[in-house]
């Protein structure tokens, strides 16, 4: 039967919603970021160390999209998250080659393990130039960020006899250390994995170092934050 009382209506029509657009940055969050040219050897470092797979060919620009691999040590008590972040070539930071969706990458790491190929033809060309790019990246921050240098393909000097290969090696060595800033640098062949057990190793200490350091640093900050909010306070009831 009909409900007595009840009343009929036209329902009223829903209120515009307001809309807005938002635009989305996904930042990769890794311990260390592989930085160099295309075809230095990054994937094949990270495909050496991890279990990650990235796609490897002897052409540049293989790597396309940032690659993620966790490393450990024998024993599973050092655990490092590295990010092959895609070849970087000149003006990476106006864009060029995809350089601000790959850099974008490097800004959430904590030290850049850069890799300078032994068989290029200007190696110290090369190594600048990045580093050129990550101090024109943003506000220019990744230029403060900890490097450490690692000179790939040394197997390549190798097959040309020790003696050259020593003789490359001191004059690489000595050229790259004096337009560095640092003292981090390392040798390795990611193809057949010599010195590569060696950088892990250290890099893992040294990750550590700088997120002990920045930790630390929070802390001052919060503390020196807290005592200047508990002056104004005291001021104010004054």
């Amino acid at each position: 039967g009909a409900i007595k009382g009840g009343k009929s209506g036209a329902r009223s029509g829903a209120e515009g919603g307001e809309r807005r657009r938002y635009r989305l940055t996904l930042k990769v969050v890794a311990d260390v970021a592989l930085v160099g040219v295309p075809n230095a050897g990054k994937s094949t470092l990270l495909a050496g160390v991890t279990r990650a797979k990235p796609k490897i060919a002897d052409y540049p620009f293989t790597t396309v999209v940032p690659n993620l691999g966790v490393w450990g040590n024998e024993y599973g008590t050092d655990h490092l998250v590295l990010c092959d972040v895609p070849g970087l070539i000149a003006g990476a930071a106006d864009g060029v080659g995809l350089g601000h969706a790959f850099l974008r990458h490097v800004e959430r790491c904590h030290v850049i393990l850069h890799l300078v190929d032994a068989t290029s033809s200007d190696p110290l060309g090369e190594f600048e130039m990045i580093n050129k790019e990550l101090v024109r990246y943003g506000n220019g921050k990744l230029a403060d960020m900890a490097q450490v240098v690692v000179v790939n393909k040394i197997d390549k000097w190798e097959e040309e006899g020790w003696d050259i290969a020593d003789e490359k090696k001191q004059e690489l060595e000595t050229r790259l250390k004096s337009i560095m800033g640092h003292s981090r640098l390392m040798w390795m062949s990611a193809m057949d994995g010599n010195g590569v057990d060696d950088l892990m190793a250290r890099m893992s200490a040294f990750v550590k170092k700088v997120k002990d350091s920045k930790a630390e640093e929070a802390e001052i900050k919060a503390k020196e934050e807290a005592e200047i909010k508990a002056r104004e306070e005291t001021e104010v009831e004054a």
